[in-house]
C-alpha cells in the first residue's frame, strides 16, 4: 500500500504497535478506533478486517477484536465529550448544534444508535456534551452500536477469509465492509432528504 494520506494513518499506528506482538495489534486497533472516536478519520473498519486476518481461524481472536473495538469507539466518544466539556464552545456553535439534532426525528440518546445505522450526526462525543444527555444511557448505546457494528465487520471478515483464498480473502471483506459503509451513508443522506422535503432539516445541512 502506498503511503500517505489520513487514510493510511492505520498503517502506521500498526507498524509502531507490530514489535509487541498479538497485545500490539490489539492496541494498534484501540488507537485507531480513539483517534477516529474523537473526530479525525482513520477508517477504522478496514483496519479491523486486516487485524482480524491475523487470526482469522481463531473464535478467540474475533471476540478480542470485538471487545477492543467496543471499547475503544466509547473510549472515544468520552474523550471527545470531555474535551468539549472542558473547552465550552462558543454558544452559537452550541446553539446550532442543538438546533440540528432537534430537527431530527430522533431526539435523545437514541440517535447513537440510529448513528450506527444512518450516519447523520459526526463527532457524536461533542453531541452528548453540547445535549447534556445522560451519560449512562449514552455508553449503553454505544457499547450496544459499537459490539453490532463491530461484530458484522468481524463476521463478514471471517466468511472471506474461510471461504475464499488467502491473497484475495482481506481485500474481499475491505470491498464486504465498504458496501455496508457505503450503503449506511445513502441511508443517512435519504433520512436527510425526506426530513427536508418535510421541511423539518434546513437545507444546510
Amino acid at each position: 500500500m502506498r503511503r500517505g494520506g489520513c487514510s493510511l494513518l492505520g498503517e502506521d499506528i500498526i507498524s509502531l504497535f507490530s514489535s509487541l506482538g498479538d497485545a500490539g495489534m490489539l492496541l494498534a486497533l484501540a488507537a485507531i478506533i480513539l483517534i477516529d472516536g474523537t473526530g479525525f478519520p482513520t477508517l477504522p473498519e478496514v483496519w479491523m478486517v486486516f487485524i482480524f486476518g491475523a487470526y482469522s481461524d481463531s473464535f478467540t481472536w474475533g471476540v478480542l477484536v470485538v471487545l477492543v473495538s467496543t471499547l475503544a469507539s466509547l473510549g472515544g466518544n468520552f474523550i471527545l465529550y470531555s474535551l468539549v466539556k472542558a473547552a465550552r464552545l462558543p454558544t452559537w456553535i452550541s446553539r446550532r448544534m442543538k438546533q440540528y439534532t432537534d430537527f431530527l426525528i430522533v431526539k435523545d440518546e437514541r440517535l447513537l444508535l440510529l448513528n450506527r445505522v444512518a450516519p447523520v450526526v459526526p463527532y457524536t462525543g461533542a453531541f452528548i456534551a453540547v445535549s447534556d444527555w445522560d451519560l449512562r444511557k449514552c455508553a449503553l448505546y454505544l457499547v450496544v452500536g459499537a459490539m453490532a457494528k463491530s461484530s458484522v465487520v468481524v463476521v463478514l471478515s471471517w466468511l472471506s477469509y474461510d471461504n475464499l483464498r488467502q491473497d484475495v480473502a482481506p481485500w474481499a471483506a475491505v470491498g464486504a465492509v465498504v458496501v455496508v459503509i457505503v450503503v449506511s451513508l445513502v441511508a443517512s443522506l435519504i433520512y436527510k432528504r425526506r426530513l427536508r422535503l418535510r421541511g423539518e432539516l434546513p437545507r444546510s445541512q
